[in-house]
């Protein structure tokens, strides 16, 4: 009996043994095994790749290939690198909390590569790169797998990452603010969009510009939109000219879709703008024709009608102040598949209007917002004011005339009442309420629309100050010579004075043109040493620094020749280029501006010409009275035969 229970242990402990060591063995066939099966990235729809600087997603697939559960919560890595380049930089890591046999499960990271624009100066650069992805599941070894080496993941195929130029990506510049009494205006004119298919192609504009009367312009800029342009490693050719004389290129600005290589329609859009202060001489008709270039062979292009934006100085409108922002900024959003699935925030173009450095004192009455987009319509797109929506679907003019009113701001695209299509869109919305006393930004924003700001102006009316409106201009009161026309011989001095009733920065001209200048003054004088012949326009004008306001007095002086002398040629001392506004010399109440300095009146130049009525004056005068000597010799006779007759009577 013994003996059988001694053999009964000895057989269980055997059985024990074996067990201990075969149950690791079963245990080790039913193990989870976790491996990545797939790895997709893209912006918003898979067919569509990512793109720089935006938000893209990269979908993991992870499957469990065992035959046991993954019961443990494990973790998942992704990561990229740029082709070639060993280091990847992690994207991120999420927990799976289980999977089970046979199953798979996705999970989505969100991914913002960085990169560049592809087009700098009008040179196109293809700036897209291509990126391997690498996937690690159970990355932190918290699962025993039946096989531990499978973990790791690279796709064959390389993601091609590149620039979606169709994004908010070109802010509208600050180019212009200043305070002035005036307004705003942008027009358009006549104009209608337009191709310039064929060298030497030229479209006109006609532009009907009316200012009030007095009043003067301060800043003119021409703003040409184009877009279709057939090359992407250049810019439109163009040339410019108001009533036939060209005007010189300020600045462009472009932009492009960029996108990958082999993308359809990559194609410039933009702006090319031109200051024309000098070529705007006030209320008139001006035509603006744009040409496409002969030589050097460059691509055709389309235009939409060009818009000018002009500031003019009034002294009897109220004071306002002003921010002018232009650019160029092709926006196609609404998740539109042939702009890459942009969504409205990520086709959002800002303007932002500087805080000034100094404030005007006085009390804001109204504040108004005005706003331009090339081939923007009056559907899908929205603007915003400091944070606040003003409206969706707020632009007019692409396809018939708009004319919007508001005091300080005239905005207008096309003739009242005749046909247009202009392809430009505009919009003014009162903001008096939203203003921040910082920066101001305006938002335009792209929901499907497929358009391009351009133009942003900020306009604050403020309260007339009434002690401002009981100040006058300068008094210029004539001291030598009283008379306004004044006479001198060819070669003589001529001393011209004059007295102010206020403080003021004098500046004496001739012919328009400045001879002397006198600082903080009540009194001041000119002198001319050598009259020389001809007839001159001699001014005084007086400034003050205190209310900007001017004051005028202009003497005629004519200067003949000397007698018994030839006249001189004729001689022009006008220096004044071409073309060149002339200012009517009224007195202007203008305050500082940023952009220009106050207007200082100019007389008109009047070229010396020597009038007909004095040279036969001075003829005249050279000429004795015919016969005078004979009749004096007559008498004389006469005399002399009486005295001898008379003394032969005696």
């Amino acid at each position: 009996m013994k003996k059988t229970g001694i053999a009964t242990t000895v057989t269980v402990v055997a059985i024990a043994i074996a067990l201990s060591c075969l149950l690791p063995a079963l245990a080790q066939g039913e193990q989870p095994d976790l491996i990545i099966t797939e790895i997709v990235a893209y912006h918003y729809d898979t067919s569509c790749s990512p793109w720089f600087n935006l938000v893209n997603y990269v979908d993991v697939t992870i499957e469990n290939t065992g035959e046991a559960d993954a019961e443990e919560a494990f973790y998942v890595s992704l990561s990229a690198s740029v082709k070639d380049e060993e280091e990847y930089e992690i994207i991120g890591k999420q927990e799976v909390s289980s999977l089970k046999a046979d199953s798979s499960s996705e999970l989505q990271f969100e991914w913002t590569p960085i990169g560049e624009d592809c087009l700098e100066d009008c040179t196109f650069t293809d700036t897209s790169k291509e990126y391997e992805f690498k996937a690690v599941a159970d990355c932190d070894n918290d699962v025993n797998e039946s096989d531990e080496t499978n973990n790791n993941f690279i796709p064959e195929e390389v993601t091609i990452v590149g620039y979606n130029g169709y994004t908010g990506d070109e802010p509208l510049k600050n180019v212009a603010h200043g305070t002035l009494h005036g307004g705003l205006i942008f027009t358009t004119g006549d104009g209608e969009y337009g191709g310039l298919y064929s060298p030497g192609d030229s479209i006109d504009t006609t532009y009907e510009i009316t200012i009030p009367a007095g009043a003067s312009v301060e800043l003119a800029r021409l703003n040409v939109y184009y877009t279709w342009h057939y090359e992407k490693d250049s810019c439109p050719a163009m040339e410019v000219s108001i009533d036939g004389t060209v005007v010189p290129l300020d600045v462009s600005y472009n932009d492009i879709k960029c996108q990958c290589p082999g993308a359809a329609w990559q194609f410039p859009w933009g702006s090319y703008v031109y200051n024309i202060t000098d070529y705007i001489q006030g209320s008139d008709t001006y035509t603006v024709t744009v040409t496409r270039k002969v030589f050097p062979p460059n691509p055709k292009f389309c235009i939409a009608a060009p818009g000018i934006v002009l500031v003019y100085a009034d002294t009897n409108a109220p004071v306002i102040e002003y921010w002018i922002n232009e650019g160029a900024d092709i926006l196609i959003g609404g998740r539109r598949g042939d702009g890459g699935y942009l969504s409205l925030e990520e086709c959002k173009n800002t303007a932002t209007f500087p805080e000034p450095e100094e404030r005007v004192d006085l009390e804001v009455e109204k504040a108004t917002l005005g706003v331009v987009s090339a081939w923007g319509e009056d559907e899908k797109n929205v603007l915003y004011f400091n944070d606040e929506e003003l409206g969706e679907g707020v632009y007019c003019g692409y396809h018939d005339p708009c004319i919007k009113e508001e005091e300080g701001l005239s905005m207008s695209v096309g003739i009242e009442g005749e046909t247009c299509e202009a392809q430009v869109g505009i919009a003014v919305f009162g903001v008096t309420d939203e203003l921040e006393r910082r920066d101001n930004k305006v938002i335009q924003g792209d929901d499907g629309d497929c358009m391009m700001p351009t133009n942003a102006f900020l306009v604050i009316t403020y309260e007339r100050d009434e002690e401002a409106e009981e100040q006058t201009p300068p008094d210029i009161i004539p001291q030598e010579p009283v008379d306004t026309e004044i006479n001198n011989i060819e070669g003589e001095s001529r001393t011209f004075s004059v007295s102010i009733d206020q403080s003021v920065d004098i500046v004496w001209q001739l012919n328009g043109t400045e001879i002397q200048t006198d600082e903080d003054v009540t009194e001041a004088t000119y002198t001319n040493a050598s009259a020389v012949l001809g007839i001159w326009n001699v001014s005084t004008i007086g400034t003050s620094r205190e209310t900007g306001l001017s004051g005028i007095h202009t003497w005629i002086w004519n200067v003949t020749a000397a007698v018994g002398t030839t006249p001189a040629p004729e001689v022009n001392v006008t220096s004044t280029p071409s073309p060149t506004p002339t200012p009517t010399p009224t007195p202007t109440a203008t305050p500082a501006s940023s952009v220009s300095a106050t207007p200082t009146p100019t007389p008109t130049p009047i070229t010396p010409t020597p009038r007909p009525e004095e040279k036969k004056k001075a003829e005249a005068e050279e000429t004795k009275v015919p016969g005078f000597e004979l009749t004096m010799s007559l008498f004389m006779l006469i005399g002399v035969a009486y005295l001898i007759r008379k003394r032969r009577k005696v």
